[in-house]
């Protein structure tokens, strides 16, 4: 649904701060009666929380915290770019509440998991309809509003901008194809970028894009992606020892981060490795852990159907395959993996962060569908950390054409943990920033 209503946003306004007027707004006002409708189908598919619909129309159950500093992501991989600027924002402003929204359950789940540590709130992000956004607003007067990644809805940021508050673009990326359609609708563009008082870009190229559209060239700055948490990934070791007694003598191989319409080419794979592979498939929505199941005992009648850890079924070194379909365990399967191929892909849905695996010196396969994690594929494809395939039939003999030598593998792996250090102290850069501008304004006053 986020991706349709993103497509909404090709209306026409007057300017920051606006109230958005035309199609746009018009749009909102006739889909209110159905929002409801459309909630609860979400949630019978098992998108949304039940007992948290209310938040998707800026109504809340309990008093929130006031003068926050809000950071907006979308999903998971935006949720780890905003929880490693929110520690590290945190680590110099202790006393500082925040709070972060999400439109995934798995976001919100990966929130949960790492916010015991912080004064940090999570909240659904509401429909983009003016009268929710501005009780949202009401309910938390935000100080600064972070908008995570390439996620702009034009309601939320404006009426944010219009009450003075600030408008920070960070981690922040846009591809071409959006990049036109916003300049087709210049009006709305110069209301959401135009709202902005610090961008700061992955890289120069996306540093282009956001000046093409109207952003100050005096407030972007290049900091890199944020998508690599600065304590690092959480460690189950339990995990670790249940899946290292499983393989055995065998190699492991992770498919990560999986798509519909990506686990058939890992199966078929895994089939073609034969007895010296022990394969995992952590799909990247693990409510699709039971049609990936029942797919493996499709392509091998006559099996058993593969063991899985949502139903805390432990493989045995009769497995080929093991289903994790849990939240939060990707650092325990990168750790124990040799070699890894990262989902998304191998279908448009714009590749995955190889960031991570690669704080774990590991060395990554991907599709040729890289768009969101382009600048990362290939920095480290520079170090030689990435096997580049077309389609899924090329992945078995990745996967053994990625398996190096000892000597080889450390200088690979050292490489590759010393490109993820680097970008490890990126949040604190990107908080330096924030906080500066946070602090100008203070000085001024």
């Amino acid at each position: 649904m986020a991706a349709q209503l993103s497509t909404m946003a090709e209306g026409s306004a007057q300017g920051p701060g606006s109230t958005l007027p035309g199609l746009y707004s018009l749009t909102w006002r006739l889909m209110r009666p159905f929002l409801s409708l459309i909630v609860r189908r979400r949630v019978k598919q098992g998108k949304e929380d039940p007992v948290r619909i209310s938040e998707r129309f800026g109504l809340y159950k309990t008093s929130l915290p006031k003068r926050v500093i809000w950071v907006h992501a979308v999903s998971v991989g935006e949720a780890v770019a905003g929880l490693s600027l929110i520690e590290a924002l945190a680590a110099q402003l202790p006393d500082q509440p925040f709070i972060i929204t999400t439109n995934t359950l798995t976001a919100a789940k990966l929130v949960d998991d790492w916010a015991s540590e912080l004064d940090l709130t999570h909240l659904y992000q509401p429909f983009d309809h003016p009268q929710y956004v501005d009780r949202f607003l009401d309910a938390t007067v935000p100080l600064a509003a972070i908008f995570m990644e390439s996620d702009f809805w034009p309601n939320l940021i404006s009426r944010t901008a219009g009450r003075e508050i600030f408008v920070i673009f960070a981690s922040s990326q846009i591809s071409d194809t959006a990049v036109a359609r916003w300049k087709n609708r210049p009006a709305l563009a110069a209301a959401v970028f135009g709202a902005a008082h610090l961008v700061l870009a992955i890289n120069e190229r996306q540093a282009d894009r956001f000046r093409r559209l109207g952003v100050k060239a005096e407030i972007i700055h290049i900091v890199g992606s944020l998508k690599l948490k600065s304590r690092g990934m959480k460690i189950d070791h339990s995990l670790i020892t249940t899946i290292n007694k499983a393989a055995g003598d065998r190699r492991i191989f992770l498919a990560a981060s999986t798509h519909e319409g990506e686990d058939l080419s890992v199966i078929n794979a895994a089939q073609i490795l034969g007895d010296g592979w022990f394969t995992i498939i952590a799909p990247r929505h693990p409510i699709r852990g039971k049609t990936i199941a029942e797919m493996c005992l499709k392509e091998s009648p006559g099996k058993k159907m593969p063991t899985r850890r949502a139903l805390q079924q432990e493989p045995s070194t009769k497995d080929v395959i093991h289903i994790v379909d849990t939240v939060g365990e990707m650092g325990s399967l990168f750790s124990v993996a040799d070699i890894v191929f990262l989902g998304g892909s191998l279908l448009p849905f714009g590749g995955h962060n190889p960031l991570e695996p690669a704080q774990f010196g590991l060395p990554v396969i991907c599709g040729p569908h890289l768009s969101k994690n382009q600048a990362e594929f290939d920095g480290i494809r520079e170090i030689g950390g990435v096997t580049d395939i077309a389609n899924g039939d090329e992945l078995a003999n990745a996967v053994k054409a990625g398996i190096m030598t000892d000597k080889a593998l450390k200088a690979s792996q050292k490489a590759m943990k010393s490109y993820a250090e680097k970008a490890g102290k990126r949040p604190a850069i990107a908080a330096d920033y924030i906080i500066k501008l946070l602090h100008d304004r203070t000085s001024s006053q």
